[in-house]
């Protein structure tokens, strides 16, 4: 039996078997090793057997139906009277039909599960069968690929190489050139820059040489002057030699511009002003801000020397003490009054009587400024004898109550040229792993040691502003 029905589909077993026994012939025929070039019989066999849909689809029908008996099937008739009959009759002949069929069709069952069985085998014997010839072509392929891979690896590495060398050249050459145009774009500006420097330490170095030219010039004709009144009416040498405060300042106090720096911080309370007064003036460094300003200003100071430097700047000043001074001005004519390091040489009264003028003198809305040595502070106090004409030391509270007595209201104490750090006791950091305690005891060793510094290393100088 060459073919079975089942289900009205016809299942061809001899054309199953036909291209297996190809497949098998062809690779006879053609001799293939498998070591060496299995790759043809492989795609041969794949595309014939293994990838074939109608076959896979014909195995799979196979597997499930090769059991081809019938034991449903029922005796009926629709006729109701002779039907009965026509049942009885149709029974017995099946009965002895089957007799006779029944072992066709067990055989038939037989052969097609028979057939089934070594298909299926057949089929795992052959997919062994591939993937063991594909390991083996895989193995003999090995070493070849490898070579390969191996040969455009190099041949990757030496194009990258070559790629990486062009391209860091070129790159090379770019920045080059973006660095070479970047330093000519930059030549004027460094120049210009430069010059304005060079400019600038030009002037500095004449004002210093002007300073130094106007001083010597000064002492020369004091000692001109001394030689001549020796001469004439020997003096005592106590009342001749006095203080010379014009060095003395460029000594201890600072150089004009460090003043000027350290005082440009009072400029926002004056700005605007047509009429401010500096009393204690000295060198003329807060005059020479509001003049830079714009604003209208003039200073008074006893020392003769100060007033001769501060003329022959262009200033406005009166060589005069501030009282004085004061008791000559109309009231409320001036727009504002600074006073820097000159209430610590005065007296209580004569502090007293050139506050209540200044009030007088002062119109409304318009500010005091009055900067002298921080007593708080240890520091400044131990410095503040380095100048003979120092009498006291004013408390700040003792400054604003006497400001606040004479009138002036929104009164503000400003602490400022603070000491460096270096010269400040150290506090000590945390460290990782301190427990507890040890957190505390640092805590409140460094906060002893902010007390102290306050104490000890405060800011050197204070300002109490006040407004009329």
């Amino acid at each position: 039996m060459s073919s079975f029905e089942s289900e009205n589909k016809e299942i061809k077993v001899e054309e199953i078997m036909e291209k297996v026994r190809d497949n098998i012939n062809k690779r006879k025929g053609l001799k293939i090793d498998p070591a060496t070039d299995s790759r043809c019989e492989i795609t041969s066999f794949s595309k014939g057997f293994s990838e074939d849909p109608d076959i896979q689809n014909g195995l799979r029908h196979l597997s499930s139906n090769w059991k081809i008996d019938n034991n449903n099937y029922s005796i009926s008739s629709h006729r109701p009277i002779a039907g009965l009959l026509l049942v009885k009759g149709r029974e017995l002949v099946n009965g002895e039909v089957k007799r006779y069929v029944d072992p066709v069709i067990l055989k038939q069952d037989e052969l097609n599960r028979t057939t089934a069985q070594i298909l299926n085998k057949l089929i795992s014997q052959f997919k062994l069968e591939i993937d063991r010839e594909i390991s083996c072509e895989i193995e003999s392929l090995k070493p070849e690929l490898e070579k390969e891979i191996s040969d455009r690896i190099d041949d990757l590495k030496s194009l990258l190489y070559k790629e990486i060398l062009d391209e860091t050249a070129a790159l090379k050459t770019q920045i080059h050139k973006e660095v070479a145009n970047g330093v000519e774009r930059l030549k004027p500006e460094v120049h210009k820059e430069t010059e304005c420097i060079l400019n600038s330490m030009i002037s500095s170095l004449n004002t210093d040489i002007e300073n130094k030219l106007w001083l010597r010039n000064l002492l020369e004709n004091r000692i001109e002057e001394s030689y001549k009144n020796q001469q004439v009416e020997p003096v005592e040498p106590e009342e001749e030699l006095g203080i010379n405060y014009f060095v003395f300042e460029e000594k201890f106090r600072g150089s004009r511009e460090d003043i000027k720096q350290r005082q440009s911080k009072f400029m926002p309370y004056f700005e605007g002003c047509s009429d401010v007064l500096d009393i204690g003036c000295g060198r003329g460094e807060f005059l020479e801000l509001l003049t830079e300003r714009g604003v209208g200003a003039k200073g008074v100071d006893i020392d003769e020397d100060m007033v001769r430097y501060c003329r022959s700047k262009g200033f406005s000043v009166e060589l005069s003490d501030a009282v004085s001074y004061l008791e000559q001005l109309e009231d409320m004519s001036l727009e504002g009054i600074f006073i820097d390091q000159v209430v610590e040489h005065l007296n209580p009264g004569y502090l007293i009587k050139l506050l209540q003028l200044c009030y007088k003198k002062l119109r409304f809305g318009h500010y005091i400024l009055i900067e002298t040595v921080n007593p708080l502070s240890l520091f400044s106090f131990a410095n503040f004898y380095i100048d003979l004409t120092h009498i006291k030391p004013v408390h700040p509270d003792t400054l604003k109550f006497l400001l606040e007595s004479m009138g002036f209201k929104e009164l503000e104490t400003v602490f400022i040229s603070p000491v460096n750090e270096e010269s400040r006791l150290k506090k000590l950091p945390s460290f990782y792993g301190a427990n507890d305690k040890e957190k505390s005891m640092i805590e409140i060793y460094n906060h002893n040691i902010e007390v102290l510094n306050n104490r000890l290393y405060g800011a050197q100088d204070y300002a109490v502003i006040g407004k009329k």
